[in-house]
């Protein structure tokens, strides 16, 4: 099976944790930079076929995933989207399955889900939405410099479902500096009441060069230790499950 990955590098902030290649987007007189590197990716995707299907290739694989990853995708406008869309069919139309066959997720902030957004989004080819919720606690949000509010999610979420987009996935994140098991718990059950399709769950991390680290090594924060880590991971496992969850990767 292959499959497409699509950067969007662009962020309205920048998350302490975030160890990922992004900058921050163009105000409204520098949005051609935007436009510059959607039609920059798509010259990229049309002359790096080769790369996807080498010489060697199984004739019949077909292309079967498109993710739209950053950054921040929902940074985008629905047009540069839909141009990518374009790109993609004009040039891998011979090795892809049709749109409506293949799962295609779009990476969001629930703060960029308004009524519109959510509207046009569902005139895409797009049918999963992923979206980065992290926490339910308005402190860690904070803490982690996250630019929506614990309430979002599930307004973004309703959006979503009225413009008929049911497959939506959250991220969440546990192991926070202080942060106790009952309070994990707590974030647990949120997520759970949101009765969504996929939820992916990580332990935070502390990748050189972030903020979060700089403020780890200068002592202003302190991991929590390897048994609790462990044990919220355990309460995650369980309380997934006997939530109907199937549990598919580690």
């Amino acid at each position: 099976m292959a499959g497409l990955y699509i950067h969007i590098p662009f962020c309205a902030s920048r998350c302490i944790y975030c160890g990922f290649y992004s900058t921050l987007t163009p105000r409204a007189e520098k949005a051609a930079a935007v436009d510059l590197y959607v039609d920059t990716l798509c010259k990229e995707a049309a002359t790096q076929r080769h790369y996807i299907f080498g010489e060697k290739s199984d004739p019949a694989e077909r292309l079967e995933t498109i993710y739209f990853g950053g950054g921040t995708p929902s940074q985008l406008h629905a047009r540069h989207i839909e141009k990518i869309f374009r790109c993609i069919a004009e040039n891998y139309a011979d090795r892809m399955a049709n749109y409506d066959d293949m799962e295609i997720t779009l990476e969001c902030n629930p703060d960029d889900i308004t009524p519109e957004y959510a509207e046009n989004l569902s005139h895409l080819p797009i049918n999963r939405i992923s979206m980065g919720a992290q926490t339910f606690s308005g402190e860690r949000l904070k803490f982690l410099r996250r630019r929506h509010k614990a309430a979002d999610v599930q307004t973004a979420i309703d959006r979503l479902h009225r413009a008929g987009i049911e497959n939506i996935s959250i991220d969440l994140m546990f192991g926070f500096p202080n942060e106790t098991i009952e309070e994990w718990q707590l974030d647990i059950d949120k997520a759970i009441a949101l009765d969504i399709e996929h939820l992916s769950a990580y332990s935070l991390m502390y990748e050189e060069g972030t903020p979060l680290f700089k403020m780890l090594a200068q002592g202003k924060i302190h991991e929590i230790n390897d048994l609790l880590s462990r044990d919220m991971y355990t309460e995650l496992c369980q309380r997934l499950k006997a939530a109907g969850y199937e549990h598919y990767e580690i």
